[in-house]
């Protein structure tokens, strides 16, 4: 089993992938809910079936958001699709990338770093 994690934009998505115990970043999609599920659908071929860590964005007391519950609707199609999904949230994900990385380039490169620290907070919660 694989796990790829997203963190959804309506523009981009950043990805990550556990491979062999390391966390790396993948390039991120671009466009919406139809260039997810196809980035998605060309993963298994590579590395065999997948579960998707969906990052969830909540606001900083846990209250739900309008991106929330977007994103509540992508995991809902996505396991509809086949998919085995996990919500995680993903509150300052997209800060901690951009502080732990100074150089990174805003569009795309910050997405899947935040990706690759939602797969983490994933796999280190009890």
């Amino acid at each position: 089993m694989v796990y790829v994690a997203l963190d959804y934009g309506r523009v981009r998505t950043g990805l990550a992938v556990l491979l062999e115990g390391v966390v790396l970043p993948l390039d991120p999609v671009k466009g919406g809910w139809k260039s997810i599920e196809e980035r998605l659908g060309a993963l298994p071929a590579e590395w065999g079936d997948i579960t998707v860590i969906l990052g969830l964005p909540l606001g900083a007391s846990g209250q739900e958001t309008l991106l929330s519950k977007e994103v509540e609707q992508l995991a809902a199609r996505l396991e509809g699709g086949g998919y085995a999904v996990v919500l995680q949230r993903e509150t300052g994900t997209t800060l901690e990338a951009l502080e732990a990385c100074p150089g990174i380039r805003r569009r795309g490169s910050v997405d899947s770093a935040a990706a690759c620290l939602i797969l983490k907070r994933y796999l280190h919660e009890p």
